[in-house]
């Protein structure tokens, strides 16, 4: 990783962690998602994070997280991305009288999220399958961000495998009763 500094652990999940580095060939912050070392060694995983990279360069709306690569070497397997300075909606609630937004601040947010949702999915085509707070940033323009198509599918995918494996993939307190039925 010669091209990266890493700079500092900006979090940890049950499949690797997100640091900060500097790209020294491009000048600019990113953020690296690595897989964790049992994943690496699994090809399996390392096909579905290539899957999430094709998926998510796809993507180029200016409230979702950009993708700018997918980084392999024999020992680390990650995805460089935008970095984006703010925190998680968990953590900027969890700093806040009686954690909660009030309507006025939120609203913007919210059809911030929506407008991306609707560009993601009738525009591009990808189904996002784990939106929840703590995959929705906001930057330091207090613009909101949509982190972690990490298990994302395609509308057809999702289509084919709805027909198929009744795959669950997501966070179960923030799904649908139909995602959480494989449909």
């Amino acid at each position: 990783l010669s091209r990266y500094t890493l700079i500092k652990l900006l979090g940890r999940g049950g499949f690797g962690a997100v640091w900060m580095a500097h790209d020294e060939e491009l000048r600019m912050d990113v953020a690296i998602k690595f897989l964790s070392e049992l994943i690496v060694s699994n090809p399996d995983a390392v096909e579905d994070l290539k899957r999430e990279t094709r998926y998510s360069l796809r993507l180029t709306h200016p409230n979702i997280v950009r993708t700018y690569g997918f980084i392999q070497s024999p020992e680390v397997v990650g995805i460089a991305m935008e970095y984006v300075s703010g925190g998680t909606l968990v953590h900027m609630r969890a700093g806040r009288p009686r954690r909660c937004f009030g309507p006025s601040e939120i609203g913007p947010w919210v059809l911030q999220l929506c407008e991306a949702l609707d560009y993601a999915h009738n525009k591009v085509q990808i189904i996002h399958r784990d939106l929840k707070p703590a995959n929705l940033m906001i930057d330091d323009a207090r613009d909101l961000k949509i982190a972690d198509f990490g298990i994302s599918r395609s509308v057809s995918d999702s289509r084919t495998r709805m027909t198929n494996d009744r795959d669950t993939s997501g966070t179960l307190a923030y799904m649908s009763p139909q995602q959480m039925m494989g449909e």
